[in-house]
């Protein structure tokens, strides 16, 4: 039986009065290079989504020579079915306020910001009160703790947009400009928020960079396997009877075993999304497949944001699949014209599988829209905006030949 890995969700009963920042403190004895040398040996990689190295991001942010450098919080937490950084933020906002710290520390940033999803109201308020008592306590401002950094941080909330969870585009969003991508390079790190290198994170990267930063030895590096490591906040929606954040350690159990963790499906299962709406399905008969990034690359899906949505036979596909349609059809920017038009085009496609059955063709030519978006689109959202509708298309349409 799989049991929770718990190193992040540790300090769950602390709050911003009894919590130590031991993480904090350590770290602001050590150099950046040293920091950024722990973190990139720790194995840890970008829980937003892409899963990119988050040491190898700080040392191309720590190279630019800049008397001005930013740090940005990502929390704008849109993918459906994903609720681990709002668990985090409400749970445990010192933790992820910490991270935010170190990280601006290790790269040589002095202005921040957390750009937090509208629909987070609680969120916010929690975070706006942690922000406050930061001031008040020394954490942050001028001379943090007597080491002669300094560190102004500022809340941003989003207006609901999902596309602002790419990070070109939450900078565009935080200027005051529409939220769409920009083209790549030049890189944030190079010419990011106003120009100025900017380094952007997810809110469960920066809580785990605390809690790595309190041991003196590297724990997190001994967890997992030798392509993932350490532990994954995976939240988990949808027909299971234990909905719910659990904490798991990459490579201890597999994506039945996770099921089983929360409790065990609701109804006959159908398939499971891994890691959100961006991810491939994989079937019922697909889930003794281990929890990698590896594992699920090579089962054609992927780790994605950690939302992990179960979903019984009890549901009608073409419905979910117009449904999903539907919400890549409103969220795209617009800005490239595969993503914008291609969405449309499969949700008609779509529509009229609803009312005239499957054909072949229809997931002939949504596999080449998925291509054609794969190819022009300059966001990870617009590129992987197909991957739910054609693997469910894949999987379970297939037209009767007489």
């Amino acid at each position: 039986m799989l049991e929770e890995k718990i190193f992040l969700k540790k300090d769950l009963d602390k709050n911003m009065k009894n919590y130590d920042f031991i993480g904090l403190k350590k770290s602001l004895e050590f150099t950046s290079e040293d920091i950024v040398k722990k973190i990139t040996d720790s194995g840890l990689r970008g829980r937003g989504g892409a899963g990119f190295p988050t040491g190898k991001k700080w040392q191309f942010a720590l190279s630019q020579e800049s008397d001005v450098k930013f740090l940005i919080c990502n929390a704008d937490e849109g993918e459906p079915g994903t609720f681990k950084d709002r668990f985090l933020l409400e749970n445990m906002p010192f933790k992820v306020l910490e991270g935010i710290i170190i990280a601006a520390y290790a790269v040589k940033a002095n202005y921040g910001y957390i750009y937090i999803r509208g629909e987070y109201s609680k969120a916010i308020d929690i975070f706006e009160r942690t922000i406050k008592d930061a001031y008040h306590m020394g954490l942050l401002g001028k001379n943090i703790l007597g080491s002669n950094f300094d560190f102004e941080l500022k809340l941003i909330k989003g207006a609901g947009a999902y596309v602002c969870g790419d990070e070109t585009s939450l900078i565009n969003s935080i200027e005051g400009k529409r939220g769409f991508s920009r083209i790549k390079p030049p890189y944030p790190v190079q010419r990011g928020l106003f120009d100025m290198p900017t380094i952007v994170n997810n809110v469960e990267t920066l809580a785990t960079v605390a809690e790595i930063m309190k041991y003196d030895e590297n724990i997190y590096a001994t967890l997992g396997t030798e392509k993932s490591r350490g532990t994954k906040l995976v939240s988990i929606s949808g027909d299971v009877k234990l909905p719910d954040v659990y904490e798991i350690e990459f490579g201890s159990g597999t994506l039945s075993d996770i099921v089983k963790l929360a409790g065990g499906e609701r109804g006959e299962l159908s398939f499971v999304v891994p890691g959100g709406l961006a991810t491939s399905i994989l079937k019922n008969d697909e889930l003794d497949v281990l929890y990698t990034y590896e594992d699920l690359e090579e089962a054609g899906s992927s780790v994605g944001s950690g939302g992990m949505i179960v979903v019984s036979k009890d549901h009608d596909l073409v419905d979910i699949l117009l449904n999903v349609s539907d919400f890549f059809v409103k969220e795209t920017c617009g800005t490239c014209f595969p993503c914008r038009e291609g969405n449309r085009n499969i949700k008609e496609i779509l529509l009229k599988l609803k009312r005239k059955g499957f054909k072949e063709e229809y997931k002939k030519t949504i596999g080449e829209l998925r291509e054609a978006i794969l190819l022009a689109a300059r966001c990870g959202f617009g590129q992987s905006s197909v991957n739910f509708i054609y693997s469910v298309l894949d999987k379970f349409f297939h037209e009767e030949v007489i």
